[in-house]
């Protein structure tokens, strides 16, 4: 009876103790989330103010050339000798891009540069002529007949120094022919060209796109279209 007494005192004691520690254990938990500090909430304010607004519209198109120029041979009846352009090419306002075989256009420039020293004599030799019949007009030696000849054959003469003058420089003109030059700055995007044929004025030998500029032709809708004014930008 008096063992028994002091286990159940024994066990008592036990549960107090637990109780204690427990009560004390939760007393610290809720410290602790007393103790936490709670999250500050910033605030930020702003001016409302106007932005750009992207709108996606649908279309459908090529890329194309801006501008497109036909270089072509301004040479008749003359041989293709070379050929310095290819298509991709990019090239400069001047560059030379084909040559024609010019030794029969060079022939016939010393040809024509030749009859315009003759003709230069000529109209010398008739000026000083008519210049002396002038002279002797006064006296009496030289019929007017004869003075009205010879001012005819001066200016006769001086007509054909301007002839030769003209047709020496058809012939330069022809010498220039027989090289091919770009018109315009771009990038060569068809080629014709084949060394060796002869060709005739006009043959398209080359196609440039001016610039080496692109442009995309597209094409919207008519409601679509409604929402693209001038200046609009992608």
């Amino acid at each position: 009876m008096k063992q028994n007494a002091i286990t159940l005192v024994a066990a008592i004691a036990i549960i107090i103790c637990a109780g204690g520690l427990f009560a004390t254990y939760s007393q610290a938990a809720d410290d602790s989330k007393t103790a936490a500090p709670k999250p500050a909430l910033t605030v930020t304010t702003v001016q409302p103010q106007r932005s750009p607004w992207a709108v996606q519209l649908s279309a459908n198109g090529n890329v194309a050339a801006w501008q497109e120029a036909s270089i072509g041979s301004e040479a008749s009846g003359l041989r293709l000798l070379e050929v310095r352009a290819n298509v991709g090419d990019v090239v400069r306002a001047g560059q030379v891009l084909a040559t024609f075989a010019a030794e029969s256009v060079q022939a016939d420039v010393a040809q024509a540069q030749a009859n315009v020293l003759e003709a230069q004599a000529n109209a010398q030799d008739a000026s000083g002529n008519a210049a002396r019949a002038r002279t002797l007009q006064t006296t009496g030696a030289l019929s007017e007949q004869q003075i009205t000849q010879y001012q005819t054959t001066e200016q006769v003469a001086i007509a054909r120094v301007a002839a030769a003058r003209a047709t020496l420089a058809v012939q330069q003109q022809r010498l220039r022919h027989t090289q091919v030059l770009a018109p315009d700055n771009g990038t060569i995007s068809a080629r014709s060209a084949t060394v060796g044929a002869v060709l005739g004025s006009g043959t398209e030998l080359f196609r440039m796109v001016r610039g080496g500029r692109l442009e995309w032709r597209a094409e919207v809708t008519a409601a679509e279209l409604e929402r693209i004014k001038v200046g609009t930008t992608a």
